[in-house]
């Protein structure tokens, strides 16, 4: 449960990070020093804001690939069909955007929040994060040889065509249905 709810942490942040990027810089004209000294002033005035911004922005970009180092590999024995999904879930990050973007104050920033992160905790999305695209990752709907799909985060020299290149890799799982790993070759 710990593990669910940190990735879905990690997966759902960047919808408080814009929020918090559009408060900071919303001001007429922009110049160096007074974007110095509007960061400064946040900083010094909202430190337990930027605390949490800080631990938040953290679980999001180390919490995944934390997981996926201290679980044991498992192996994609054969698999029969591949897709190539990252555009899927463009949509979902949009949103998010567009939200945060038109919400005005704190209190509906954290009731937006809360609905959002409670929507990906049950619907079990949390295996997916931003970050992932940003670090060359791909997301694939994998289909095995008895028919079951999972769903693949992959790093790879280039993206996967044939469901042959993903025989035998080693993948960690997140959770039962999604594995993430690197393909080396």
């Amino acid at each position: 449960m710990l593990k669910k709810i940190s990735l879905t942490l990690s997966a759902t942040w960047s919808f408080v990070l814009v929020f918090y990027i559009k408060e900071l810089f919303q001001i007429d004209s922009l110049n160096y020093n007074k974007i110095m000294m509007l960061i400064t002033m946040y900083f010094s005035d909202h430190i337990c804001r930027v605390i949490i911004l800080s631990l938040g922005t953290g679980v999001m970009v180390f919490v995944p690939f934390c997981i996926m180092r201290c679980k044991p590999g498992d192996n994609m024995k054969k698999a029969k069909l591949i897709e190539l999904s990252d555009n899927s879930f463009i949509p979902t990050y949009l949103g998010y955007f567009f939200v945060a973007m038109s919400v005005d104050n704190y209190g509906s920033m954290v009731t937006f929040y809360l609905i959002i992160f409670c929507f990906a905790y049950i619907s079990g999305v949390e295996y997916f994060n931003p970050i992932f695209l940003m670090r060359g990752y791909h997301i694939y709907k994998v289909e095995s040889d008895s028919g079951v799909q999972h769903i693949i985060i992959l790093k790879a020299q280039h993206i996967v065509r044939s469901s042959k290149e993903l025989d035998n890799i080693n993948l960690y799982r997140i959770n039962n249905l999604t594995y993430i790993g690197e393909n080396k070759k």
